[in-house]
Order: structure tokens, then C-alpha cells, then sequence
């Protein structure tokens, strides 16, 4: 019993001492000094790396964690330039082509207002996939006053007849069909020809002469003659490109190329009824007529 009452005397005393120190350590340490305690100094560099280590973590996450907010209000933000990017794009396609198809419609219209027969405008809506250059389909017909065998134009020159119609569309055999036949005349000449597609040369014509003595040039233009009952007289078919021997070596034969871009066709013109002038206006640059 004196062994366990001395024990608790010595205990209680060393918590008072302790108390005492802590109560000095505060005292010393609470006002200004100009120097620290070594038990100060000791703490203090043991806890430096510490508090060092601990400040680097936080900044760490804190720096994590901002860039993960920034990076979700980043790719948010591609995705808004992305779709308005693409709003852009589509709204300058649609816009130029608006501007293509204004331009092409001008022209048509001022070649139009000097043709001294009624036209009729007309847009190209398919084309057969088996015969993609030769016959194109357009979205007039009868209902619009269109009938077989009535002259299609462009402002760039002669086109081909409508082969057959229906209420609201057309089917138009193109001169380069080996099908057509357009009678023709040499602008230079005046000789007489007749224009026919080339079945060897796709998008092409062959000129044949009507006459013996009948002669032509690489660059002389054919224009329609009028004589064959279907097409006006004075459009341009073409120009000449390649002297060729007749049939049999026979006579004088060349290869035409189309005034008109039958691969680009977009608009047409129909001619309604024919004039009573046998003249008609001929493209920019053509004036004369055979």
C-alpha cells in the first residue's frame, strides 16, 4: 500500500511540473520577442518539411481540381464553336450557291429577252443513269404548254428537242445522242451540213457534208440552218475541232464540239412557238448567221 500511495505522490507531482512548464513556455512565448526558445526551434524545423509538404499537396489539388473544372467548361465550349462553325460553313455552301444560281438565271434571262420567240424557263431534275449525257428529264410539261419535238436552248447555244412529255415534265434528247440529227450550216461557208452525235466520242457531234464541194475548217462554228423543221434558225451548235475522212473515204466529215456544257446543264429554255422570222439571236460573240 506505501509502495502504490508513493507512486501516486511522484505521478502527481510530474503532472505539476509539466503544467508548470507549459504555463512558462506560454508565458515566454506570448509577447514579442527578438529570439525564439530552443524547444521553439526545434519544433519549428521539425515541422517545416511538414507544413512544406502539406502546402504542396493542397496546392496540388487545388490546381487538379481547377483543371478538371476548366476542362469540362473547354470542351463544353469546343463543342458550341464546333456547332456554330458548321452553321457557318453550311450558310456560305447555301449562299454560293444561292450567288452561282443567281448569276446563271441572269444570264438566261437576258438571252431570253433577245429571242424573238416565246420561251419558257426550265429546270434540269434527273438524268438517266444509263445514258447520264445524252437525254436529260426537266420539270415542265403539258401543263405548261410543252409538246414534242419543241427546241430546248441554253444561253450558251443549242441544247436538243423534247422527246416525249407529261403533265409537269419532259424528256429532252440532247444533239450529242447519236439519235439526233440537227440540220446545220458553216457560219464561215454557208455550206450546208448536218450535225449528228458521235457514237465514238462521248459528249461530241459529227458534221457531215450535204454537198460535194461542201468545205470546212478546224474553228469554223455551226449554226442551226432552220431547214429541218424543229429548230430555229442562227444557234450555235458548236465549233469544229478535228477534220475527219468521209464514210468510205467519201466526202468531208469533222468533229464538233458542243457550244453548250451538257455536264453541267442546270437550266434550260423551251421554245414555245416558232417566230415568224427565221432568225434567231445567236450567244455573245456570234452575230452572224448562215
Amino acid at each position: 500500500m506505501q509502495h502504490e500511495s508513493g507512486g501516486r505522490k511522484t505521478y502527481v507531482v510530474l503532472l505539476a511540473l509539466a503544467a508548470l512548464a507549459l504555463v512558462a513556455t506560454i508565458y515566454m512565448t506570448s509577447g514579442e520577442r527578438d529570439r525564439i526558445t530552443p524547444v521553439e526551434h526545434v519544433v519549428r524545423e521539425i515541422l517545416a518539411p511538414v507544413q512544406t509538404g502539406f502546402l504542396h499537396a493542397a496546392s496540388w489539388v487545388n490546381n487538379i481540381g481547377r483543371t478538371v473544372a476548366n476542362l469540362g467548361v473547354l470542351i463544353i465550349e469546343n463543342d458550341v464553336l464546333k456547332r456554330e462553325v458548321a452553321e457557318l460553313q453550311a450558310e456560305n455552301v447555301y449562299l454560293e450557291e444561292q450567288r452561282l444560281e443567281n448569276i446563271r438565271l441572269r444570264r438566261l434571262l437576258s438571252f431570253q429577252e433577245k429571242m424573238s420567240h416565246e420561251t419558257l424557263a426550265a429546270e434540269v431534275i434527273a438524268r438517266d443513269p444509263g445514258n447520264w449525257l445524252n437525254t436529260v428529264t426537266i420539270n415542265k410539261g403539258t401543263g405548261h404548254g410543252v409538246k414534242k419535238d419543241m427546241s430546248v436552248v441554253s444561253c450558251e447555244g443549242l441544247l436538243g428537242r423534247v422527246m416525249s412529255v407529261s403533265t409537269s415534265t419532259a424528256n429532252v434528247l440532247l444533239i450529242i445522242d447519236p439519235r439526233s440529227a440537227v440540220g446545220g450550216g458553216v457560219q464561215h461557208t454557208r455550206s450546208l451540213v448536218l450535225v449528228e452525235g458521235d457514237p465514238g466520242a462521248p459528249g461530241m457531234c459529227l458534221v457531215k457534208c450535204l454537198a460535194m464541194e461542201s468545205e470546212f475548217s478546224i474553228g469554223d462554228k455551226i449554226l442551226s440552218s432552220g431547214l429541218g423543221g424543229i429548230y430555229p434558225k442562227g444557234l450555235i451548235i458548236g465549233e469544229i475541232v478535228e477534220l475527219i475522212p468521209g464514210k468510205y473515204g467519201v466526202g468531208s466529215a469533222a468533229r464538233l464540239k458542243p457550244a453548250a456544257d451538257f455536264a453541267r446543264l442546270e437550266e434550260v429554255l423551251i421554245i414555245l412557238e416558232p417566230s415568224d422570222s427565221p432568225d434567231m439571236p445567236v450567244p455573245e460573240g456570234e452575230s452572224d448567221k448562215p
